[in-house]
């Protein structure tokens, strides 16, 4: 029988990272959404994206990554169910990365260059591919933490 694993707060860290980027998620929704409106100038999100895409990077980067590694090391020092758990958290905080990466990228170029024309249509484009990663990696990482982190707690 393997040796039961005391909870401690580097158990923890994948799920509030995780937990802290489908936060961060949907934030962008809050922030892109009313770039949608018909009056407001296509030239307006080319103007904030200017800036705002390359301050956002060390956010997407660090709090993915901070719960990749973060529940890796916690399925390394972790055993029987949990252990799946922590496995299965780190594929999905992972997948986020490769979910529609090509396509996404080369939206956030266009944007973040300066391509006026169809714009709108593009930002429609990404948000829907930023909705079904959310939904399909983001949110999945961060339950399967908490649930691995719960289990730990209660076995």
């Amino acid at each position: 029988m393997a040796t039961p694993v005391t909870p401690s707060l580097r158990y923890l860290i994948p799920v509030l990272s995780s937990t802290a980027s489908v936060s961060f998620a949907f934030s962008e929704y809050w922030t892109f959404i009313p770039f949608l409106r018909d009056d407001i100038s296509p030239q307006s999100l080319v103007k904030f994206c200017d800036s705002f895409l390359y301050q956002i990077i060390p956010g997407w980067l660090g709090f993915g990554m901070t719960s990749a590694l973060a529940g890796y090391l916690s399925y390394r020092c972790s055993n029987g169910h949990s252990r799946r758990l922590y496995g299965w958290g780190v594929v999905f905080a992972l997948a986020h990365y490769a979910f529609g990466y090509i396509e996404v990228s080369q939206v956030i170029e266009k944007i973040a260059h300066g391509l006026i024309e169809g714009v709108r249509d593009m930002q429609r484009y990404w948000l829907k591919i930023h909705t079904a990663r959310t939904l399909c990696s983001d949110i999945p990482a961060m339950i399967y933490f908490i649930w691995a982190f719960l289990h730990l707690c209660m076995s």
